[in-house]
């Protein structure tokens, strides 16, 4: 191809100086070239490690949230898959490490504190917050490579090539005292070579960016298949919701958080709503619809009802995504199953509302042992008698703790009582016999009060003061059939002639009076001279029951 070339134009006219300047913009050129490629280079690194912190970051808010660090190191160590990720740590509230792993050669710090990124030559630093809503759970960090060697050099080739080029341009301007006709020959053949040379260049660029494609394409199944990981480690459900056709698209695991099987129908947002227990539904619509008006993120907790009647409790959380004129097309997020959760809190609050009414009827029935001891006792003996009532209160509260105050049996109640009476060795002075009754907690406790003042009797002035003398306790109930309560015998006998006392004291009224009343039922107590003899006819109840 020949060029029209103006005759009076001679390469003699051009001067050394404007060669020089012709070749110094070539090479600044190519140096700004470099410069904006290397920071889109940076660029795109920031973008796609950004991207994994905050992945790791999502994953571990529910492992920092339990304080569960094995699953924070299994959501950290999935990120070895990436061979540029050089050190990954997780950190709790306070900065310190919680979890994570670093490379030979690279170094984890153990505090960490949020900050913007940081390129330290090939390295690039990223460290995000860790949060629930509003609540800072701690960091993640992430320190990778910026590029791999070979994309370095193959992109500073091509800046090579420019200043090739330069010096090229240098040389033929450079040429001087030829013909015209020389240069133009000399031209042509420099087009030709800078034909050529350009298309090797494209050819170049061409290959570099598909090798780029192959390797973006790549990245993002790993970090594709490093999310999934992420998401199954944790039980969540991932989901996405168009906003316009209501059509829901919901993993296994968001199905499972539902109790749904693979095949039923979870396709739309009725299909959900329908799940979700009633009374939560509007609470669940409005917070759903703020989210999408206030473009905030979605943080919901409610009531979901499974197929075969199970009521449970899911954490929703997600984000609305809109047009550029400002219209919600789809919501994307993931979801939870809290049930077990919600169920200790519950247990929790119930055990806090229990402790509270055992303690009032403690102090009550320590109140009550208190004014009855001192109206019935003197000075010198009330401290023993109050003592000695207060540990057999002690003793019931004991046996009720080995249960986890789910009631104690009759026979456990009777034995404990009388433990302290009878020495060791000397256990046949005392026989019970009986069914397998059981007492919920306040009855244990009336019942160990009476037997206690039972048997500090038999101690002091009965059967158990005398060497030979022996209590025997049986019970039984009514009727083999439809049994309606269980009658109690206290016997003792052995012991020194029994004496009416002259009046009845706190210890007769509690037996007589206070026991009747708490059981609806009869009791008698008979200071026979051979013994003394208790009979009670306590009705069965639930307070006393027969066990299963």
């Amino acid at each position: 191809m020949r060029l029209p070339w103006p005759r009076s134009w001679t390469l003699r006219r051009l001067t050394p100086a404007l060669t020089v300047v012709v070749a110094t913009a070539l090479l600044l050129a190519g140096l700004a070239m470099a410069i904006f490629n290397e920071q889109q280079v940076r660029a795109q690194k920031l973008r796609e490690v950004s991207v994994q912190a905050e992945i790791l970051a999502g994953s571990v808010a529910g492992a920092l949230a339990f304080d569960d660090h094995n699953a924070a190191r299994e959501y950290a160590g999935a990120l070895r898959a990436n061979h540029d990720v050089e050190a990954v740590g997780v950190y709790d509230a306070t900065g310190r490490l919680a979890a994570g792993y670093a490379l030979p050669g690279s170094q984890l710090p153990q505090t960490n504190k949020v900050g913007p990124p940081v390129f330290d030559g090939a390295h690039l630093t990223v460290t995000v917050p860790v949060a629930q809503g509003s609540t800072q759970l701690g960091s993640a960090y992430l320190r990778t490579l910026t590029e791999p060697l070979p994309r370095r050099i193959a992109r500073y080739a091509g800046v090579g090539l420019l200043i090739l080029m330069a010096a090229l341009l240098v040389a033929v301007f450079g040429v001087s005292n030829t013909s015209l006709a020389e240069a133009h020959r000399k031209l042509q053949i420099e087009m030709v070579e800078r034909a050529r040379a350009e298309e090797a260049l494209r050819r170049s660029q061409q290959a570099e960016a598909m090798a780029q494609i192959a390797i973006a394409t790549e990245r993002g199944k790993q970090s594709e298949q490093q999310l999934e990981l992420a998401l199954r480690a944790g039980r969540l459900g991932s989901w996405a919701l168009d906003l316009e056709s209501g059509r829901l698209t919901a993993s296994e695991f968001v199905r499972a958080n539902f109790g749904l099987q693979p095949g039923e129908p979870f396709d739309s947002e009725s299909d959900l709503v329908a799940r979700v227990h009633p009374g939560d539904r509007q609470r669940r619509q409005r917070e759903l619809d703020s989210a999408i008006a206030q473009r905030t993120d979605l943080e919901s907790e409610y009531r979901t009802l499974t197929p075969d009647g199970e009521t449970r409790w899911i954490l929703v959380r997600g984000r609305a995504t809109y047009r550029e004129d400002g219209a919600p097309i789809r919501m994307t997020g993931v979801s939870l199953d809290i049930t077990a959760r919600k169920n200790a809190d519950e247990r929790r609050r119930l055990l806090l509302d229990e402790l509270n009414h055992r303690v009032k009827n403690t102090l009550a029935t320590v109140q009550s042992i208190a004014l009855q001891t001192g109206r019935t006792a003197d000075a010198a003996s009330f401290e023993q008698a109050f003592l000695a009532r207060i540990a057999a209160l002690a003793r019931a509260h004991d046996l009720l703790t080995e249960v986890a105050w789910e009631g104690a049996s009759l026979r456990e109640v009777i034995a404990r009582t009388l433990a302290p009476y009878v020495a060791e060795g000397q256990t046949d002075r005392i026989a019970l016999s009986g069914p397998d009754v059981r007492l919920s907690p306040n009855a244990a406790v009336s019942l160990t009060m009476a037997f206690h003042e039972l048997a500090t009797n038999a101690g002091k002035y009965g059967s158990l003061s005398a060497v030979g003398g022996r209590v025997d306790v049986r019970w039984k109930v009514d009727g083999p059939g439809d049994a309606t309560a269980v009658e109690i015998d206290w016997r003792e006998s052995g012991g020194p002639p029994v004496v009416r006392p002259a009046r009845r004291g706190f210890g007769s009224r509690l037996v007589e009076k206070s026991l009747a009343r708490e059981f609806d039922g009869q009791v008698e107590l008979i200071f026979a001279p051979e013994g003394v003899w208790c009979h009670m006819r306590l009705p069965l109840s639930r307070k006393m029951q027969l066990a299963a």
